[in-house]
């Protein structure tokens, strides 16, 4: 599709099949496999997850993140903030924040331990 320039919600169609990292209006992050989307935008995830980002208060530990299982997700699109691909690479990276089990990540936050943070090195185009 190289070229083509799609209106509004059509140019979710790159996204297809795609794991992706969406961030809604309530500060919440979701991952998973975009499925399926409509005209308003509406995505649906499979193997979605909430994905809670902390920064520990400790002085130079670096920020962690849990994954909180939700399976098959529908997301509504004027909830949608940001939807972009997750590159499985810098994922990986050491620059990346560290996963921990969720219960981990919200005993950290509970705890006074750790303070919720978004931390994502979203590049511009």
């Amino acid at each position: 599709m190289a070229g083509l320039v799609l209106p509004a919600a059509a140019s979710l169609v790159d996204q297809l099949d795609k794991r992706v990292l969406v961030i809604l209006r309530d500060g919440r992050n979701l991952v998973g496999v975009m499925r399926s989307f409509d005209q308003f935008s509406n995505v649906v995830l499979e193997d979605a997850v909430e994905r809670r980002v902390v920064i520990p208060a400790k002085e130079g530990v670096n920020a962690v993140y849990g994954d909180a299982p939700l399976g098959l997700y529908v997301v509504r699109g004027d909830s949608i903030v940001l939807l972009g691909e997750v590159d499985d690479a810098r994922e990986a990276s050491p620059q990346h924040p560290a996963r921990m089990d969720i219960r981990d990540v919200l005993e950290l936050e509970r705890a006074g331990l750790a303070e919720r943070a978004v931390v994502w090195d979203i590049e511009e185009s």
